[in-house]
């Protein structure tokens, strides 16, 4: 096991760091200080070169210069609370807009803009990059102040655990975090030859602004049905693209399967586990002009070249009593993991 952080690059006159980790037998995870950034996931190719199952920017800016929240983490709350408001222990509140009058993963000032504080530490068989910071009422709008850590660690298994970590103050807020994950698993810009599975019997319906309204839709004899594996081209074409949630089967709370994305060509493949009751897939179907991922080589970004893969408990879970529990009580501390687990086939 190996850690090394360096200096990414100077930042509107911070220094970003890049912390990279390295397991036993060829695989290795980067993250980034800015917005505790999931920079890379490099696992051995055929002619023992590194692929990275990740999409990435060469600059802190690029991160910025288009809305993808590319692999960065996403809090307090990800995806989209709607027109910033709900009720919190009897008193209506009010946070920051910044999507159509709704609030989208976090609002402006959410965990994706903060240079994050971090270590590094390991075991025998794995090593971690320890983000921490100090989340704060006035900073990002949110009822309260918490001790917000984020860890990232990479085991002799080839599985990468995310760890999330709120220690709140003496007042109440939400808590919901994800990792805005991309993958391409080919070396393809395109997704024409991956499938996916996903441990799911329904998703939510939205309303234009892509709000939930409520109810949960039957995958089954729908574009949704992943089931069983089936080609993610196939379905985005037929769905005109994908910006859903997907209700996940299981317990909310305990650790459970949530989905597994394959790819025919190389035999790669990447399972999900997550203690959320939720994956949100995006597949970037637009076309993405501000878009040039490092892989591109300055060349622009294509539609679909890549999905995102976000585990957390379904959005605007606060203003729906079924969707599940985002409220951190004062002075209580709370917890949420996501594994993605790597396999060669």
């Amino acid at each position: 096991m190996e850690d090394i952080e360096k200096t990414f690059e100077n930042y509107q006159g911070s220094d970003i760091k890049k912390v990279t980790l390295k397991n036993d037998h060829g695989v290795t995870i980067s993250c980034l200080s800015l917005g505790a950034t999931w920079y890379e996931f490099l696992v051995p190719d055929e002619n023992k070169q590194q692929k990275n199952l990740l999409m990435n920017f060469d600059h802190c800016v690029d991160y910025y210069s288009n809305g993808l929240c590319c692999c960065q983490s996403i809090g307090r709350v990800a995806g989209r609370i709607k027109n910033g408001q709900f009720t919190l222990d009897g008193a209506n509140v009010q946070v920051p807009t910044n999507e159509n009058g709704n609030t989208l993963h976090g609002g402006n000032n959410g965990f994706r803009f903060l240079n994050w504080q971090v270590q590094t530490a390991k075991t025998a068989n794995s090593v971690s990059a320890i983000f921490t910071h100090q989340i704060k009422e006035d900073h990002d709008g949110f009822p309260g102040d918490m001790l917000v850590t984020i860890t990232y660690t990479l085991d002799n298994e080839d599985k990468v655990t995310i760890s999330y970590k709120a220690e709140n103050g003496t007042q109440t807020t939400l808590f919901n975090p994800t990792c805005h994950a991309y993958f391409n698993l080919s070396d393809n810009p395109n997704l024409s030859t991956h499938e996916i599975k996903i441990n799911s019997e329904k998703h939510l319906q939205l309303d234009p602004e892509l709000i939930p309204t409520g109810k949960m839709l039957a995958n089954a004899n729908t574009p949704y049905n992943f089931h069983d594996f089936s080609n993610l081209a196939a379905a985005l074409e037929a769905n005109k693209g994908f910006d859903d949630a997907f209700v996940i089967n299981g317990t909310e709370n305990q650790m459970k399967y949530v989905a597994t994305l394959r790819e025919k060509e190389s035999g790669r493949q990447i399972t999900i586990s997550s203690e959320g009751n939720c994956l949100v897939m995006y597949t970037m179907t637009q076309e993405q002009s501000e878009v040039k991922f490092k892989r591109d080589n300055g060349s622009i970004g294509q539609p679909s070249e890549a999905v995102a893969l976000e585990a957390q408990i379904l959005p605007d879970a606060i203003n729906h009593r079924d969707f599940g529990d985002i409220v951190l009580p004062a002075n209580t501390t709370k917890e949420h993991q996501i594994v993605f687990a790597f396999e060669q086939h």
